[in-house]
């Protein structure tokens, strides 16, 4: 295989996952209480995780509770949550892989220079 034909891969494979979980959290959200909910939200735990702590905190530090937490979640904020925490998940993944190809690029380079000259 080609190296061009690996990021087309990637990404429908990327795509393919952010559309699953947005389309199981919007069916376990219409279901309403399933064993699928607490599976579909460990899949897109980091990334969910990450939005929480980085983006719903603070939003609620700037602006207070807006009183719409109260009550069972609906279809559509579980498939937001579940695709977004997807989403979020796929860029931690695009960014780790894109540091250890600097890493591995980089590392040859300093092995060069460590080497003492005779």
């Amino acid at each position: 295989m080609s190296r061009a034909g690996r990021p087309r891969t990637a990404r429908i494979v990327a795509l393919a996952y952010v559309v699953a979980m947005s389309v199981g959290g919007l069916i376990v959200g219409a279901q309403g209480s399933s064993h699928a909910g607490p599976l579909l939200f460990w899949l897109s735990q980091p990334g969910l995780n990450f939005l929480y702590v980085f983006v719903l905190m603070p939003l609620t530090a700037v602006f207070g509770d807006l009183g719409g937490g109260g009550g069972e979640a609906g279809a559509s904020s579980s498939a937001l949550a579940c695709g977004l925490g997807a989403a979020v998940n796929v860029l931690l993944v695009r960014a780790a892989v894109c540091f250890l190809r600097v890493v591995a690029a980089e590392l040859p380079m300093c092995r060069k220079r460590r080497t003492p000259v005779r």
